[in-house]
């Protein structure tokens, strides 16, 4: 890239980047509560006891750190759920540890009297930045459009003229007199910070939030025409919003209260984006003795979010783009290759699950025997591997002198593996296994399920293709995410634009992997 490429990259060199702390003794009562049970429940949250009461908790969290609405708004559902966390302890408290009831009761109480609370917070925070006493224009980015259209009103209500947008407009080619992001520093796009598209941008957050503060510069060649790259991001005072008896009720200061809140409070969307999943598949960072993957956490456009690989893989994902005729072309990609700006269309189950799912059906009566010859050599493989003194690596040595070309025994003992690819290695390994006489009718069973497998792609691409068309195609466009309806299954799916990828890398199950969440977010 030339220096004059650069140049345009970095609009605004001379970008003065503040970080503005608040403080509100509601949300900190609730987030001490809230943190506490969460330690106290741990690995327990892997059973459904106390499964989804961690889930909406981490909802709240999240929504409290990053939508600058009212506490009392009926967006934000506080009401609701404080009355559903009370309802599960009621629930629990024959059954359960009583500590545990105990301190559930304690934030489903700390959540109801936040949902009484008419005060903004973030919103105030906001504010802070907007009078620049500049006539340029002003933007206020939140995390996603599901949300757009209240923090809209609520703006509208204080009668102060600004702009809602989203972060993604802050990595586009407009540029602001001023921009102010409601959330943490350690979620945003990289582009955001090292390249910014504003003359004064605000980073307003709660401060139970500790992210750095330094800015990774864009590229090593040095300063570009316009100046110099801020490295470091000013830290204003806490903005402490709330009454004094309020901050005398709840007992504590933003001093005291930085004290009482760990690392594991620290809310972090990347970290939440697997926090509802099983503790044990995480620490092993394995599922069914498979190794884990890693994994990048992109957020949708309708507050969902889903689990991609970093690494080309076989795990597929369904991706629409508009034609040369502007109209809905609809294929499977590697989920690897989706980035920002991408329209994917995901289920509660994975792309591989739903392949799954319509290839039975075509299959009909005969899909359980021809599923338990699929698993039942890829099993009695695993087994050989797990008994063999050099593992994975015996087992190659075993195959190639037996004749075979290929050993990927990684794919061949994984779930989504039908059959090798080689006719000639599959018999191969069949000899290997004692079963080389059953060798060519189970490649020939294993190929009807291969077929079908291709089949289903192929008619579940054309069903969400014949779903967007049209009004929803339309919708698609103009709302960027939409519900979508299949004419051959009895759950639908979502089409979605990718509103940013978060840094950072997670450790995975594979099976969790593109596949649509919303467990943790709205």
């Amino acid at each position: 890239m030339s220096l004059w490429e650069a140049d345009t990259v970095y609009q605004r060199a001379d970008c003065v980047i503040e970080d503005q702390p608040v403080h509100h003794s509601g949300v900190h009562s609730f987030m001490r509560a809230a943190s506490q049970f969460l330690r106290a429940v741990g690995e327990l949250e892997s059973s459904d006891l106390w499964r989804q009461a961690c889930a909406e908790i981490r909802r709240v969290r999240w929504l409290l750190g990053t939508v600058p609405l009212p506490l009392n708004s009926g967006q934000l559902r506080f009401q609701e759920t404080a009355r559903g966390l009370a309802g599960t302890g009621a629930r629990l408290q024959q059954v359960a540890d009583a500590d545990l009831v105990r301190q559930l009761s304690a934030v489903a109480q700390a959540l109801t009297r936040l949902g009484e609370d008419s005060s903004n917070p973030l919103a105030a925070g906001v504010m802070t930045f907007l009078p620049s006493g500049r006539r340029g224009t002003s933007l206020v980015a939140v995390t996603n459009r599901f949300y757009q259209d209240a923090v809209v009103h609520a703006f509208g209500v204080m009668h102060y003229p600004v702009e809602i947008g989203l972060v993604s407009d802050l990595l586009g080619a407009e540029v602001y007199d001023s921009a102010v992001v409601a959330g943490p520093v350690g979620w945003l796009p990289p582009g955001v910070l090292n390249a910014p598209r504003a003359a004064r941008l605000g980073l307003v957050h709660y401060d139970f939030y500790r992210e750095p503060l330094d800015i990774q510069p864009l590229f090593d060649e040095g300063p570009v025409l316009r100046g110099t790259m801020p490295t470091r991001i000013r830290r204003r005072e806490t903005r402490v919003v709330g009454s004094p008896s309020e901050l005398a009720a709840d007992d504590a200061t933003p001093e005291t209260v930085e004290s009482l809140l760990t690392d594991f409070d620290v809310a972090s969307l990347a970290q939440d984006a697997v926090a509802g999943l099983p503790a044990e598949a995480l620490r092993d960072g394995a599922s069914g003795g498979h190794e884990g993957v890693e994994a990048r956490v992109a957020l949708l456009a309708d507050g969902s979010y889903v689990l991609l690989p970093v690494e080309s893989s076989v795990h597929k994902i369904l991706f629409v783009e508009p034609d040369p005729d502007d109209e809905p072309s609809v294929e499977a990609v590697d989920g690897a290759s989706i980035s920002v700006g991408d329209y994917v269309v995901l289920r509660g189950s994975s792309y591989y699950q739903s392949l799954v799912e319509r290839a039975d059906v075509a299959l009909g009566d005969d899909a359980p025997m021809l599923r338990a010859l699929q698993q039942g050599w890829k099993a009695q493989l695993g087994d050989r591997i797990a008994h063999n003194p050099d593992g994975r690596r015996g087992v190659a040595k075993d195959l190639v002198a037996r004749g075979a070309v290929t050993t990927n025994l990684d794919y061949w003992t994984s779930p989504w593996c039908i059959r090798t690819r080689r006719k000639d290695d599959f018999a191969v390994v069949m000899h290997y296994l004692g079963r080389g006489r059953e060798a060519q009718d189970v490649w020939v069973a294993l190929g009807r399920i291969d077929h079908a497998h291709r089949s289903a792609g192929r008619s579940y691409a054309e069903a969400v293709q014949r779903a967007v068309s049209g009004d929803l195609w339309q919708q698609l466009w103009e709302e960027r995410w939409c519900e979508i309806p299949l004419d051959d299954t009895d759950s639908g799916a979502r089409a979605a634009l990718v509103d940013a990828v978060l840094p950072g890398q997670l450790c995975v199950p594979p099976h969790y992997l593109c596949r649509l969440r919303t467990s943790e977010v709205p």
